[in-house]
């Protein structure tokens, strides 16, 4: 099984905290387009795997027209073995949304939505630079339901400076009473580069308290209980069946192709990544577009043993003992202490965290990190 990734860069307005490449130049949408025709044309021959799965991420997926997607779809039907129950999946924004280009979706194969809310409230929605309303967003999960979708999504952010855990505390009580089936909430992160980083050594911004940052998480994990939801990889909650398939396929180290500026490739060792930069990806040279690397043994160790703790099942022991041999003892050494501490859990050959430490797991994770 495999999966394709298309990075759409394109966004009206740019979020303060978003740190994936995006541009605002929507005049270049038809050259992008036309460019990645070309670019999913020529991989074809370097990737036969039996695709399970296409995700549209961004940037902003939904602003593409679905006369578009119809023709990329025949595109990569001509190119790859597309299997018939592939998870098809894309982002979309609450107030590109309308009946009609919802229906055109469904019609395409899209049997899958991601919603990017980040909160029902009016004030977060401004600070964050988000062009649609907090009525939008409760409107447009209710819609893609009405419509058809079966299989929805939307992403809550928390920890956010100006904001409060009760008002996180009721973006959740709203959720519960949607037609969702999934849930991708993660804390606010300043990354750099971004206005909120500026903001943030401006001294604008603060980051939350930890003690907050941690009530936060706990209301999550209740609410996504009270709503029959397993938490199965640190940020994604889901109804039983529903867990994004494309995503799970990073998590468990299956093969991928990414099309598009600051899109990324694995498979086998090689990972490859496309420049962030549209200019020379509209050139369509792919000897200056794409680069790539061989990961060492230490890279795949560290990849494998971060992936695999950011999930509920955890490393598989046994897999690491046979992938690894020259690290597994350093592994268990190393994980020791966190077991007794009760962070880890080593049960039936595998390696996980606790409900508890996945606040924490980053440390956890760095910790058990190898060199060569």
């Amino acid at each position: 099984m495999a999966g394709l990734y298309f990075h759409i860069p394109f966004c009206f307005t740019r979020c303060g905290y978003c740190d994936f490449y995006k541009t605002t130049r929507l005049e270049f949408m038809d050259a992008f387009l036309k460019t990645l025709f070309s670019e999913v044309d020529h991989y074809k021959e370097d990737f036969n795997h039996p695709l399970s799965s296409i995700y549209f991420g961004g940037g902003t997926p939904s602003l593409v027209k679905g006369a578009d997607f119809a023709a990329l779809f025949a595109a990569v039907k001509s190119a790859y073995h597309l299997q018939s129950d592939a998870e098809i999946t894309i982002e979309a924004n609450p107030d590109d949304l309308t009946a009609e280009y919802l229906d055109d979706l469904l019609e395409l194969g899209f049997n899958r939505i991601s919603i990017g809310i980040q909160s029902f409230h009016q004030r977060d929605l401004q600070e964050m630079g988000r062009r649609h309303n907090a009525q939008q967003a409760r409107n447009a999960v209710e819609l893609a339901w009405q419509r058809g979708f079966r299989n929805i999504g939307m992403d809550l952010i928390y920890g956010l400076p100006w904001s409060s855990t009760a008002y996180f505390k009721q973006n959740l009580e709203i959720f519960t009473q949607l037609p969702v089936q999934h849930l991708s909430a993660y804390h606010l992160t300043f990354e750099e580069g971004t206005p909120f980083h500026r903001l943030l050594k401006k001294g604008i911004y603060q980051e939350v308290s930890e003690e907050d940052s941690l009530e936060q998480y706990h209301l999550l994990r209740a609410f996504t209980r009270q709503k029959g939801f397993e938490h199965y990889e640190l940020s994604n909650f889901c109804s039983p069946g529903f867990r994004s398939r494309h995503n799970s396929s990073y998590w468990n180290g299956v093969p991928y192709l990414g099309f598009g500026p600051g899109a990324h490739s694995y498979f086998g060792n090689t990972r490859r990544w496309n420049k962030s930069d549209l200019n020379l990806y509209l050139q369509g040279d792919w000897t200056k577009v794409c680069e790539e690397e061989q990961l060492s043994e230490a890279d795949a160790f560290n990849e494998t043993l971060m992936l695999g703790l950011r999930t509920c099942e955890g490393l598989d022991l046994k897999e690491m003992r046979t992938r690894f041999p020259k690290f597994y003892a350093t592994l268990m050494e190393q994980s020791s202490r966190w077991i007794s501490g009760a962070a880890l859990v080593h049960e039936n050959d595998r390696l996980f965290c606790t409900p508890g430490s996945w606040f924490v797991v980053d440390g956890i994770i760095e910790d058990l990190f190898v060199s060569e």
